[in-house]
């Protein structure tokens, strides 16, 4: 990375251990001459000047989240230039996103200001709603009645072609880098974040029934055929949408691509053993 002249300055402001080291490395980025932009909610926690929220951070040249994989979704989430890239360190429980521990901090800014280091890129989705442009999620959609006791069909075609129909509590259409997530704790395979794919993964089918792994190369298209259940789609954990009866919904690849630091190892290789013993306890 060449270049950096501003920085944005995330963290998660539920837990205090997370915004003192912002605030480190807020200080650190000031002293080596570089603009740091804390995001607003952090800047109003500890009486900083210039806070601005993820939409804003429009110019920025690299995004610094301090926090678990949650706090990683949101900026990919929010941020006006999708593929700005992320250095995230680990403040959460599992990280699987994050590439530094907190110790390991300002050594990684200060490799970053060196151009020590390389970007991964990461294949996000494009959701749409009756083929309205929703939202990207770089994990997973979820499509889940509003009310948890119910069960709804699902109808997935894919090029117009007929894959499956299925009751189950859920449906989950995840990327090959949401494989280690929601998708992973509902009996999902781990897939290699370079394949183009997308999963399917169904909670609690009626049918007992597995992951299906398509291509990505075609729009995937999804009917609830349920006028009577209120149904929702859920991006990332984040964002929520009801859906009226009969929608369609596309899952399509976006555009852009999630940009992520790294020093080493790429996401998969390194946390694939972890992520494969998770697995097995689970």
């Amino acid at each position: 990375m060449k270049g950096i002249e501003r920085v944005g300055i995330v963290s998660r402001v539920d837990e205090e251990g997370a915004m003192e080291l912002a605030m480190r490395l807020y200080d650190h980025l000031l002293k080596a001459g570089i603009k740091a932009i804390p995001e607003s909610d952090f800047a109003r926690r500890k009486g900083l000047q210039g806070g601005r929220s993820l939409s804003n951070m429009g110019d920025v040249d690299l995004v610094v989240t301090v926090g678990g994989d949650g706090t990683v979704l949101k900026a990919c989430m929010l941020l006006p230039n999708p593929e700005t890239p992320i250095l995230a360190i680990n403040m959460g429980r599992r990280g699987y996103l994050t590439e530094v521990d907190p110790e390991d901090a300002i050594p990684a800014i200060d490799k970053c200001l060196r151009n020590e280091c390389f970007i991964e890129r990461h294949s996000k989705i494009s959701i749409f709603v009756n083929d309205e442009y929703v939202i990207d999620a770089l994990n997973d959609a979820l499509i889940a009645p509003a009310i948890p006791s119910k069960m709804l069909t699902f109808e997935v075609y894919q090029d117009y072609q007929s894959i499956i129909k299925m009751r189950a509590d859920a449906l989950i259409v995840a990327t090959p880098t949401g494989s280690t997530a929601h998708s992973l704790s509902a009996g999902g395979p781990i897939v290699d974040p370079s394949l183009n794919a997308f999963l399917l993964t169904f909670i609690c089918p009626l049918d007992p029934v597995g992951s299906i792994v398509v291509s990505a190369e075609k729009e995937l298209d999804i009917k609830v055929p349920s006028p009577a259940i209120k149904t929702v789609i859920i991006a990332d954990g984040r964002y929520e949408r009801e859906l009226k009866q009969s929608s369609k919904i596309s899952i399509r690849p976006s555009r852009h691509k999630a940009a992520f630091v790294r020093f080493q190892k790429p996401f998969f290789m390194k946390n694939l053993p972890n992520i494969a013993s998770r697995g097995k306890r689970e």
